[in-house]
């Protein structure tokens, strides 16, 4: 059985305009796309390809710096019982 290795995308993502759909691209290669979110009057194509390149770069300016608390830490801020 053959195995697939997925890279990394490397460097940052932007969002590339066409007739019938939006695509997710590398800045560094706008004719390759990653991910294409076809227009449709029921679904926000541009909202979501937007979105994934915005978090996809954002995690890329921001070090990994693991879980805000230790696992089996409740955060100070945790209320099981918020208001109603």
């Amino acid at each position: 059985m053959d195995e697939h290795v997925l890279d990394q995308v490397n460097g940052r993502l932007t969002v590339v305009e066409k007739d019938t759909a939006f695509f997710v691209v590398r800045e560094e290669d706008l004719s390759d796309w990653l991910v294409r979110f076809e227009k449709s009057p029921d679904f926000k194509a541009r909202e979501w390809a937007e979105n994934m390149a915005h978090v996809y770069n954002r995690r890329l300016s921001r070090p990994s710096a693991g879980p805000p608390v230790p696992p089996g830490v409740q955060p100070a801020s945790y209320d099981p019982d918020p208001p109603s």
